[in-house]
C-alpha cells in the first residue's frame, strides 16, 4: 500500500508540473518550414563521383567571361529550390550579382572595390514562374547586364575623389570590353574583375528566403543528391 501511495503521489505531482508548463519557456525551438536553392554553371557535366563535393559545376570560375568579344557573350547557369519537407512553394527567384572590382591605392597597396556598396549586390534577373520543386531552371548573365547594372558605380581610388569605374582615365575600357581581365601595368599587378551570384527565394504564402547564415546551408558537405544546397557561386574575367 505504501509503494502504491508513494507512486500515485509522484505521478500526481508530475502531472500538474506538465499542466503547468510554461512552453515559450521551452528551450527547444519549434522549427519551421524552409527553403534552399541549389545553383551551378551549365553545360558542366557530372564527373560521375556521388559522393565527391564539390562538383565540377560548382566550383567557382568554371565559367567565365572572355577577355574580348564581350558583347556577344554570356555565361549559362541553372538553378532549382528545394523543400525537404514539401510544405512550400518557391514563385519567385531573384538572381543579384555583385561585381569586384581590384586595383592599387595611391600607396601601391592592393584593394579590392564592391562596386555594389552594400555587399548584397544588384539584381540582374527574375525567375518568376519557377519550375517545381528540385527542377532546374535555366537563365544566362551577359557582361551588358553587368555594365547596365553597375555603370553609374564610382571608386574613390585616390581615397578622395570619387570616379566613375567605367570612366577612369588611369584605367580605360574599351566600348564593348567593358569587363577586365587581370593585367600587370606600370602601376602593378591587379586581378580581374570578379562576380559573386546570389539568390532570393519567394514563396507562395509571402516568406523570403536569402542568405542567413554562411556557416549552416551555404557550406552543405553533403553527397550528390536531388537536396544539394549552396548559397553563391563566383566568376571572373579569362
Amino acid at each position: 500500500m505504501k509503494k502504491i501511495l508513494s507512486l500515485t503521489i509522484v505521478s500526481a505531482l508530475l502531472f500538474a508540473i506538465s499542466a503547468c508548463r510554461d512552453e515559450s519557456l521551452n528551450p527547444l525551438p519549434t522549427f519551421l518550414p524552409g527553403v534552399h536553392a541549389f545553383t551551378v554553371f551549365d553545360g558542366i557535366n557530372f564527373n560521375g563521383n556521388l559522393l565527391a563535393r564539390p562538383q565540377p559545376y560548382e566550383v567557382d570560375n568554371a565559367r567565365n567571361f572572355p577577355k574580348t568579344g564581350q558583347g556577344s557573350a554570356k555565361v549559362d547557369f541553372k538553378t532549382r529550390w528545394v523543400s525537404l519537407d514539401n510544405k512550400l512553394t518557391v514563385n519567385k527567384i531573384e538572381i543579384y550579382v555583385r561585381m569586384l572590382e581590384s586595383y592599387n591605392d595611391p600607396d601601391g597597396n592592393p584593394k579590392v572595390a564592391d562596386l555594389s556598396g552594400n555587399g548584397k549586390g544588384k539584381l540582374i534577373t527574375t525567375i518568376s514562374s519557377p519550375q517545381p520543386n528540385r527542377k532546374w531552371n535555366n537563365f544566362s548573365i551577359t557582361p551588358q547586364q553587368i555594365f547596365d547594372a553597375y555603370k553609374t558605380a564610382s571608386v574613390k581610388y585616390d581615397k578622395v575623389n570619387a570616379v566613375n569605374v567605367f570612366s577612369n582615365p588611369a584605367r580605360p575600357r574599351p566600348t564593348g570590353e567593358w569587363l577586365r581581365p587581370a593585367e600587370t601595368a606600370t602601376y602593378g599587378a591587379v586581378s580581374a574583375d570578379s562576380f559573386i551570384i546570389t539568390w532570393v527565394l519567394y514563396t507562395t504564402d509571402g516568406q523570403i528566403f536569402n542568405t542567413w547564415n554562411p556557416d549552416s546551408i551555404c557550406a552543405d558537405p553533403t553527397s550528390v543528391s536531388e537536396a544539394n544546397s549552396n548559397c553563391q557561386i563566383a566568376f571572373s574575367v579569362r
